[in-house]
């Protein structure tokens, strides 16, 4: 009987090469109560949250960093031209993951056109890392799901704020300007 070799799976490589794929072709960055709460501790919460949507192409509401005004596709924080991302040093949990995927049983790759994939060397810390990113992804992605509510709830009370903030800083004669407007007398 010949001795069969035990096929082995494909080693997962991979380094970001800041090329821009996927973050220029998302079409919304999706966002877990874990990224809300950690932005609005460290106070990225405001300037974000213009750009958070609601999506529901995948069958249940998700929310995401929707495209800019105007795009179809793309993250609202990254600059394709420098190909910088306003929030590197604070990635949403997907990107932390990316292109690495979780399902609840095993990782995966999401992206196969991945440009970083089998790109440099892949030593045992960094994929630690990379496979920590992508298990919290998918727990924090399970859990905000059933906290939609309480993220929005978060999200009205953070526009509420900058409201109260902005109509604090209007003068009296702004004020009366606005009550006309609203009741139609502009």
């Amino acid at each position: 009987m010949p001795n069969k070799k035990k096929k082995e799976a494909p080693k997962f490589i991979y380094n970001c090469v800041r090329c821009g794929q996927y973050c220029s072709s998302v079409n919304g960055v999706p966002v877990t109560l874990q990224d809300l709460l950690r932005w609005q501790a460290n106070g990225e919460l405001g300037r974000l949250v213009t750009h958070l949507g609601l999506e529901t192409s995948s069958g249940f509401p998700r929310l995401v960093l929707k495209p800019s005004e105007g795009k179809e596709r793309g993250c609202p924080v990254y600059d394709a031209e420098s190909k910088d991302c306003g929030l590197y040093t604070d990635l949403p949990l997907n990107c932390q993951a990316y292109p690495l995927g979780f399902n609840g049983e095993k990782y995966f790759v999401v992206d196969q056109a991945c440009q970083g994939l089998g790109e440099g060397e892949m030593i045992a810390d960094k994929l630690r890392t990379q496979r920590d990113a992508a298990r919290a992804e998918y727990e924090a992605r399970s859990s905000s799901a059933a906290t939609l509510p309480v993220m929005y709830g978060l999200v009205m009370r953070e526009l509420m704020d900058q409201s109260r903030q902005a109509m604090e800083s209007v003068t009296p004669e702004q004020k009366a300007e606005l009550e006309r407007y609203f009741k139609g007398g502009r």
